[in-house]
């Protein structure tokens, strides 16, 4: 595997101005994990008490390397905002334990029910997951079992199918075939709503790199959004003027603010 974008090396690029307040970073060596400790970082407030809390779910294979450093400015930009959020890299992935082609995706919805338990412990207040990509899917798949748990979810540039992530995913060296047709049997598709006072909140957002509106979202993401609006769910779509921050072309262009004031956007709403 090629060497990972170095700690110090996220830090650079998520830094924001003193308009968005302190927050700091710590690198975590995850542990209670079947097969040996994953890697994750903790973005924090600096001098108060989390108002709430993030799983970040990141892309697979080659686009988490590509989108890491926009996450991570993400990251560091909420947690200036008082959130506790927790980016872990999941077996096979990143600098966590285990190869790619050992990967399989049971231990990936291990991974994340854990990393959900960790998160609730770290602070109280809103619970949000945040998928982007194919971590969108994987999201989306253990949802269910966190059902009383989340207050939001917030999906960054959601596949239209689980066969889309998995041929993404095929780009990428090493992941098993077995792996992908797992993968490719996934849907966006909204959890059973079990009864419960209030759903949650939904919101897609959608890269778009010319959208003329908010609400200019592609027939697909309507459809998705539509979908769980059906199924009980106060659910939207937002548009954001940003290139595929996915993307290795786009990793030297200035980072998407467009993309984060949509997301922060949605996350004061919670409030």
């Amino acid at each position: 595997m090629e060497p990972w974008i170095s700690v110090s090396t996220t830090r650079d690029a998520a830094r924001v101005d003193g308009r968005d307040g302190p927050a700091r970073f710590e690198p975590a060596r995850l542990e209670g994990f079947a097969g040996g400790a994953r890697f994750g970082v903790w973005w924090m407030p600096a001098e108060r008490e989390p108002r709430g809390t993030i799983l970040c779910v990141q892309p697979l294979g080659d686009e988490q390397a590509c989108a890491r450093r926009v996450i991570a400015a993400q990251a560091w930009r909420l947690a200036a905002r008082g959130w506790a959020v927790l980016v872990p890299d999941l077996y096979g992935c990143g600098d966590s334990a285990g190869a790619p082609g050992e990967t399989t995706l049971d231990a990936w919805r291990n991974d994340l029910l854990r990393c959900a338990m960790l998160v609730r412990q770290r602070a109280q207040g809103p619970n949000v997951l945040w998928g982007i990509r194919a971590g969108a899917l994987l999201g989306v798949d253990i949802a269910v079992a966190l059902d009383q748990l989340l207050d939001a979810h917030l999906y960054w540039q959601a596949p239209d199918s689980g066969r889309s992530a998995a041929d993404a995913l095929a780009a990428s060296a090493g992941f098993p075939q077995r792996l992908l047709a797992s993968l490719g049997e996934l849907r966006m598709q909204a959890p059973p709503t079990a009864e419960r006072g209030t759903l949650p909140a939904v919101t897609f957002v959608e890269s778009n790199e010319a959208p003329t509106s908010l609400g200019d979202v592609s027939h697909a993401t309507r459809a998705l959004t539509e979908s769980w609006l059906d199924a009980g769910y106060l659910a939207g779509a937002r548009a954001a003027r940003v290139p595929p921050f996915w993307d290795k072309a786009q990793f030297a262009r200035p980072l998407p603010d467009a993309l984060f004031d949509t997301t922060e956007d949605f996350l004061e709403s919670l409030h």
